[in-house]
C-alpha cells in the first residue's frame, strides 16, 4: 500500500492569495502543497485585473482607510523588492463641469491618499496649468482642471507566477491540472486528489477565490454568503499615451484607461453575475468603449478595434448597496477548529497582507511543526520575489 504524502499545509488554488500564502507558509519552513485545477498559476482572476498595485484611491469615498494605508505600505514594499514586475506610473484625474465630484473634493481625496502614503514625494500631487491641459489628448470643452499623481502598474499574471515560483524556490509543491474530489477531517486533513492519489495535512487554505464555497461543500466547511461581481476590461489598438487616466463614466462610476504593452486598456465594469465563471457581454464592452469615446473623441474607437477582452469574477460580501459602494476587505472564514481557512475577496495589491493574516489565524494549529519557535513572529515583509 502506498504511503500517504503528508504535509503540514495544502493550498488550494494558485491565484496570487494562494501563491501569497504558500510562499509566507514556506518561508517559515513548513511542508506545503499547492493544488492547481488550471494548467499554470494566474489562470483566472488574477490575470484579469486592471494590472494596478494601488491603494484604491476610490475607496476613501467608503471610508476604507485601513484597506487603502494597507495597500499603500505594500505597493512601497512591491516597488523596492519586485522593480521588474511593479513600476511607477503617472495618473491624470480630469475634472469637468458635468462631474460628479468638483475639483476641491478630488483635490482633498488626493491629499488624503497622499496622508496615507506617508506624505511621500513619490505621491505628490499636483493641478496641471491650462498649457498642460491642453497638451493632454482628452475632451477639452467644460474641463475644469486636471490634477496628476502616482501608483503603479504591474502584469498580474507575471506577478502571481514570480510568487508562486519564490514558494516553490522555498521548499513548497505545486500541482497542476489537479484538483480534489474529496476532503475529511478528524484531527487532520485527509484529501483524495482527481488522480486517485490521497495526502493529508495538519491545516488547509481554501483561496479558490471565486470557487471557495464549491471547495468549502466538498469538505462540508462554513460558506460565505456573498455575490460574484465580474469586471471587464478591453483592450483597443490605439497606441498607448504618456500616462494613467481615472475617468468617470456616464452612472458615476469609476473607469481606468491604461496603457498595456503598446495599446490602451479600458476597464472595469462591475456586474452582478449568477456564476463563478467569467463571460463578457456585449453591453459591458460597448460601456466601456463608450466611455474611451467621451473622453478621448480624437481617437474614436469602434468594436473592430477591440483587440482583446478580458473577464474575472471577484466574490463581495452580499449586501444590498451597489457593488462599488461595497468593503474591498477581505474576508476570512475559519472552520475545523481554526485548521481551515478560506480567503473570500481581497486585492492584488495587498496579498502579502492576507497571506499574514491567514498565516496568524494558523499559527495555533501549525506553530509547533516550525523548527525556529520564532518563525510566526517574523513577518515576510522583507522576502524578496528576486
Amino acid at each position: 500500500m502506498t504511503q500517504l504524502k503528508k504535509f503540514d499545509l495544502v493550498v488550494i488554488g494558485a491565484g496570487i492569495h494562494g501563491a501569497g500564502v504558500a510562499q509566507a507558509a514556506a518561508a517559515k519552513g513548513l511542508s506545503v502543497l499547492v493544488l492547481e485545477r488550471r494548467e499554470a498559476a494566474g489562470m483566472e482572476t488574477s490575470r484579469a485585473s486592471s494590472k494596478l498595485i494601488h491603494g484604491g484611491l476610490r475607496y476613501l469615498e467608503t471610508g476604507q482607510f485601513r484597506l487603502v494605508y494597507e495597500c499603500l505600505r505594500e505597493q512601497r514594499y512591491l516597488l523596492r523588492n519586485a522593480p521588474h514586475l511593479v513600476r511607477r506610473s503617472d495618473f491624470y484625474i480630469p475634472v469637468y463641469r458635468q462631474s460628479s465630484r468638483s475639483p476641491w473634493w478630488v483635490h482633498l481625496g488626493l491629499c488624503c491618499y497622499h496622508m496615507l502614503a506617508g506624505w511621500a514625494k513619490e505621491h505628490a500631487i499636483e493641478r496641471l496649468s491650462l498649457e498642460q491641459r491642453a497638451s493632454l489628448d482628452i475632451r477639452q470643452q467644460d474641463l475644469l482642471a486636471v490634477f496628476r499623481y502616482t501608483d503603479a502598474q504591474t502584469d498580474d499574471q507575471a506577478l502571481t507566477r514570480a510568487v508562486l515560483e519564490s514558494a516553490r524556490s522555498l521548499g513548497a509543491e505545486v500541482r497542476f491540472n489537479t484538483w480534489c474530489d474529496q476532503m475529511e477531517y478528524a484531527g487532520e486533513f485527509r484529501l483524495r486528489l482527481n488522480d486517485g492519489s490521497e495526502v493529508t495535512s495538519r491545516a488547509l487554505v481554501n483561496a479558490a477565490g471565486p470557487w471557495a464555497n464549491e471547495v468549502a461543500k466538498i469538505g462540508g466547511f462554513q460558506q460565505q454568503d456573498v455575490d460574484w461581481v465580474q469586471g471587464v476590461h478591453i483592450v483597443l489598438k490605439q497606441p498607448s499615451g504618456a500616462g494613467c487616466f481615472y475617468v468617470e463614466a456616464a452612472d458615476g462610476r469609476a473607469v481606468f484607461v491604461l496603457p498595456w504593452r503598446g495599446m490602451t486598456m479600458v476597464g472595469t465594469t462591475e456586474l452582478i453575475v449568477d456564476s463563478p465563471k467569467a463571460q463578457a457581454t456585449q453591453a459591458e464592452i460597448d460601456y466601456l468603449l463608450n466611455v474611451y469615446n467621451h473622453y478621448f473623441p480624437q481617437s474614436k474607437q469602434t468594436a473592430a478595434d477591440v483587440t482583446e477582452v478580458f473577464a474575472g469574477v471577484r466574490v463581495l460580501p452580499k449586501d444590498n448597496r451597489i457593488a462599488n459602494k461595497r468593503s474591498r476587505e477581505t474576508l476570512f472564514v475559519s472552520d475545523a477548529g481554526g485548521a481551515y481557512v478560506a480567503i473570500y475577496g481581497g486585492k492584488l495589491t495587498s496579498y502579502r497582507a492576507t497571506a499574514e493574516k491567514v498565516m496568524e489565524q494558523l499559527s495555533p494549529v501549525l506553530r509547533d511543526a516550525v523548527s525556529d519557535k520564532t518563525a510566526f513572529a517574523r513577518s515576510t515583509i522583507n522576502l524578496p520575489l528576486r
